[in-house]
């Protein structure tokens, strides 16, 4: 069977993205939205920074859309 379906290799580059462009929006450092969803601040940077190297779980991604007042699926919407 032949796979017609096409995965978005840098997916977690698009995340870490738009949790950055939200996160500043809501104007918040990443130290601040660590305290508030419990996420270690080092990984919040190095995802922002070098997301090929992290992967984020479903729950630590809702928690951060909770903060940030979005959707989740908005984080999987690619920025142009």
């Amino acid at each position: 069977m032949e796979n017609k379906y096409e995965f978005n290799k840098s997916m977690y580059k698009t995340v870490a993205n738009n949790i950055k462009k939200y996160r500043e929006q809501k104007g918040l450092t990443t130290k601040e939205l660590s305290n508030y969803t419990e996420i270690k601040e080092e990984y919040l940077n190095l995802l922002e920074t070098k997301p090929d190297n992290c992967t984020i779980s479903i729950y630590d991604l809702y928690k951060i859309s909770v903060i940030l007042e979005t959707s989740i699926e908005k984080f999987f919407i690619e920025i142009s």
